[in-house]
């Protein structure tokens, strides 16, 4: 009886300690995506490219290229009157442990501020965790399906599929 109680004490507290480790996971993954899409409404180019995955930054020809990529895009929606407004994120849709990464696909709902209206859309990110997860990087899939998603993260494992993409829904002021 004695023995029966220490295992499932043991057993209790490694449930415990998982789901633990699993909803600071779960946390980390959303503090990513809301740090990352806040830092692209302020136009803050440094905090965006610590969230570029390595691979990318190296394949752009470093940090200041990125930097470079970065204003200019920004620049040009400025110009056009594109302005990124909110965003909202939803909890992970899929979750792999890859290698020495972690992989999730999160839901994003993006809200542009363009002329005449606004224009919202439902996509995706890929938050990756490195270093035992205390490094996160944000991978955007508008560009991106199943068939290519390894050249910009060569760690991806094919265990996930990306989500279908959806239209951006246009509304007219009134």
């Amino acid at each position: 009886m004695r023995k029966s109680i220490k295992y499932s004490s043991v057993l209790a507290l490694c449930l415990f300690f998982s789901f633990k480790s699993i909803a600071q996971v779960e946390f980390d993954i959303q503090e990513a995506a809301k740090a990352y899409y806040s830092a692209k409404m302020c136009d803050d180019y440094q905090t965006l490219l610590n969230f570029t995955y390595p691979d990318v930054v190296e394949k752009a020809g470093g940090p200041e290229n990125v930097i470079k990529a970065l204003e200019l895009i920004h620049d040009t929606q400025r110009k056009k009157g594109f302005v990124l407004q909110e965003f909202k994120s939803k909890p992970h849709i899929q979750l792999t442990e890859t290698g020495e990464e972690t992989h999730a696909i999160v839901p994003v709902t993006t809200v542009s501020k363009v002329p005449g209206g606004k224009v919202i859309t439902e996509s995706h990110i890929i938050v990756v965790g490195a270093e035992k997860n205390t490094r996160w990087y944000i991978i955007e899939t508008t560009s991106l399906d199943d068939g290519n998603v390894n050249k910009v993260l060569a760690s991806w494992d094919n265990s996930m599929l990306l989500p279908f993409k959806k239209a951006p829904v246009f509304r007219e002021d009134k």
